[in-house]
């Protein structure tokens, strides 16, 4: 498969989701932007849970979605931060709240509803399209730079903690 063509994964069950998130955290380095995109329900949040108890000082429980105060900042391996944009409605807000994306630095950033301020997101991002689909969900991730690009190799080759 080329290093540029979108990757697809059906994901059978919410286990499967957060399956996938734990391979996301394994591969997860410090600069990595993750834009998460799916409508209600389509496994952002399970995602995200995933990846960021993988990097393992957090237990997936106490992971939550920062809907009402757009952001969390989790310690681990790698520094995580959890953004949810579901209450933004352009980029414009994070940046009046003080976050930057353009220079993620020692934080992997991970951003739900992505498409509300895409306007605010790094050009180099994995783009994880999730979406319902028959027999549970189906996720796309899809890189667009050299940095994504990595990721996503470091993703397909990653095994699941624990």
């Amino acid at each position: 498969m080329a290093p540029d063509a979108p990757w697809t994964l059906d994901l059978p069950d919410p286990d499967a989701t957060r399956a996938l998130g734990r391979r996301l955290g394994v591969a997860l380095e410090p600069g990595d932007a993750v834009a998460l995109i799916g409508d209600l329900g389509a496994g952002k949040t399970a995602l995200a849970k995933g990846a960021i108890a993988a990097l393992g000082e957090v237990d997936e429980d106490d992971v939550v979605s920062p809907t009402f105060v757009v952001a969390i900042e989790y310690p681990g391996r790698v520094a995580a931060l959890h953004i949810d944009a579901y209450r933004l409605t352009t980029g414009r807000d994070l940046d009046a709240i003080g976050y930057d994306l353009d220079r993620p630095g020692a934080f992997a950033v991970l951003v739900e509803w992505a498409d509300r301020v895409e306007d605010a997101l790094p050009h180099d991002r994995l783009v994880v399209t999730l979406e319902h689909a028959p027999g549970g969900r189906r996720a796309t991730l899809e890189a667009t730079g050299p940095a994504s690009r990595g990721l996503l190799a470091r993703l397909r080759a990653a095994t699941p903690p624990g």
